[in-house]
């Protein structure tokens, strides 16, 4: 998730810190080339490092393969403002949520437009800015308004059933983050505490919890827009600075990746680092005409820019537990893919590239998301994982 300017705080990363090796069950090399290796750490963690080229991978790849598509400029349900969140439930149908138009659009597993509900205003169930939806089971469908900063829970039906205040925003993400695990708990990312808050199930909103996130401290530059009778002054964080990346499994535990390295790390709600997942790639380096240009475009030093590249950009974990990592800013062209032991399986390319806002929802065996076709008119796609 990215942070706007002024919310980054500073934190150490103690709890993912490598120790010492306490036993090994794999060898790092076996005859000359790199393999798998598992080792148990001393602080009981498993860290799983898998070499950057699968030499002999145990099974193909996954493959994706585009079985349904929703979007039309004809129909009014189909022909999206803005796309911002996606949601599916256990029937399968499809909730978008459209921050243009502000209301959420329901489809059934085989596409077809079932109900509209929402709105913008600001009586019950309307929103002035639909940040994110989240589906929790039995039959609830949460919605953040980021501008009001409040939580409002809908039935199956589109019927609101209540809204809950979350105190004065302190900053937003846009899309919100929300998870829903295996428990029926929510989990809401709170921007302004750098934390997950832990909900349990139900339209009460019983808090159980909180995961802070720590931060990487960022250097930021500034720029100076306007003349001398009014001046615009933009804060933004140094390009390709890498960010603290985090996500929520169906387990309801933590996953943290810093963006410098290739080290995916799953924490418990209490702070334990139960497992590192770890792809032995080196971050790319920044140079020559893109450090060079970069340096020009934004007007910095070329001594301030970092020496090297994110290795990594966002980090899902889908419902069976594999992990799903994204490497490139901009539109997802592939996927790095680990199986639910944290064993690399290799590359995944979409058929089609796959907007990485709204986020992307991984099921199981389904991966639902929004691409773009001519004149940037969104549809959203489901696509079927085969393995």
């Amino acid at each position: 998730m990215k942070d706007l300017p002024g919310q980054v705080g500073t934190s150490g990363l103690a709890l993912i810190v490598v120790t010492a090796l306490a036993g090994c069950e794999t060898s790092a090399r076996e005859g000359g080339a790199a393999v798998l290796q598992v080792d148990t750490l001393r602080d009981g963690r498993i860290l799983v490092t898998n070499p950057t080229a699968v030499e002999t991978p145990p099974v193909r790849p996954p493959t994706l393969v585009e079985d349904l598509r929703i979007g039309s400029v004809d129909d009014p349900c189909s022909a999206f403002g803005q796309a911002f969140s996606l949601a599916v439930d256990d029937n399968g149908r499809i909730y978008v949520a459209d921050l243009q138009t502000n209301d959420i659009r329901v489809f059934s597993p085989e596409g077809a437009c079932l109900r509209t509900f929402g709105g913008a205003g600001d009586g019950p169930g309307e929103f002035s800015m639909l940040a994110g939806i989240a589906w929790q089971r039995p039959g609830f469908l949460w919605a953040m308004d980021a501008l009001h900063h409040r939580l409002t829970v809908f039935d199956s039906l589109g019927n609101a059933l209540e809204a809950h205040g979350l105190g004065r925003p302190m900053g937003a993400s846009l899309p919100w983050p929300m998870w829903v695990d295996a428990d029926a708990n929510l989990h809401v990312w709170n921007q302004g505490e750098r934390r997950i808050d832990k909900y349990g199930p139900g339209p009460a909103l019983t808090a159980l919890g909180a995961f802070p996130v720590p931060a990487v401290e960022l250097e930021w530059y500034s720029r100076i827009y306007g003349d001398g009778r009014a001046q615009l002054q933009e804060l933004s964080p140094i390009p390709h600075s890498p960010q603290m990346e985090s996500t929520v499994d169906r387990e309801g535990e933590v996953w943290l990746a810093n963006e410098a390295t290739f080290d995916l790390h799953e924490v418990s709600y209490a702070g334990d680092t139960l497992r590192t997942v770890r792809l032995l790639r080196p971050a790319p380096r920044l140079e020559g005409r893109e450090r060079d240009s970069l340096a020009v475009a934004t007007g910095l030093d070329e001594r301030r820019l970092p020496d090297h590249k994110p290795v990594l950009e966002d980090v899902n974990v889908s419902a069976d537990g594999w992990i799903w990592v994204t490497t490139d800013e901009g539109a997802i062209e592939a996927w790095d893919v680990f199986d639910a032991g944290g064993v690399y399986q290799g590359v995944v390319v979409p058929p089609v590239p796959i907007e990485p806002k709204p986020f992307p929802v991984f099921g199981r065996g389904t991966i639902t998301a929004v691409t773009k076709g001519a004149l940037d008119l969104q549809y959203v796609v489901r696509l079927r994982v085969t393995r």
